[in-house]
């Protein structure tokens, strides 16, 4: 009888140690997990809001300001479109939006930073939208950055329908 009782109290003592060098890891795999899936959500929800705001700026419409009922600029009501669809997921001061005219072979003109240019009638433009994503999990941020940040972009190229 003695020796089983001292057999169950090792055994108490490995499962102690062995549940202390598994819980860490476990802990990672489920911040690992969480995190990811902020990323894909954002980087989703980044693609959607572009998407949004291209459709409106392809066919030349225009928003009226919910605030002052006021008519936008097509420039304003795109960065509205997206910024509006985005907010959900996404915090905008770490968002950036370009809209510019692409040139006959389809690239990035020089200086299209900063870039708030629908273009007319029949032009080719371009929207891009830039987000950079912060990870919650230092181990898993240090993959991508030593800041623990990460870009991420999304983009859409269209050609102004025939509006006036």
């Amino acid at each position: 009888m003695k020796k089983m009782r001292g057999r169950v109290g090792n055994e108490r003592g490995t499962y102690v140690v062995e549940f202390a060098l598994i819980l860490p890891l476990f802990f990672m795999l489920i911040l690992g997990i969480i995190d990811f899936g902020r990323y894909f959500f954002a980087q989703h929800t980044l693609q959607f809001a572009t998407r949004e705001g291209t459709r409106l700026a392809l066919v030349g419409r225009t928003l009226i300001d919910p605030g002052t009922g006021n008519a936008l600029s097509r420039e304003a009501s795109i960065v509205w479109t997206i910024r509006d669809n985005a907010d959900s997921a996404l915090d905008l001061s770490r968002l950036s939006i370009n809209i510019y005219p692409v040139q006959s072979n389809f690239s990035d003109p020089q200086g299209w930073e900063g870039q708030l240019n629908a273009g007319a009638p029949g032009d080719y433009m371009r929207v891009r939208s830039q987000y950079t994503f912060e990870f919650l999990t230092p181990m898993i941020g240090n993959f991508f950055s030593p800041s623990g940040t990460t870009g991420m972009r999304a983009e859409a190229t269209y050609r102004n329908e025939l509006f006036e």
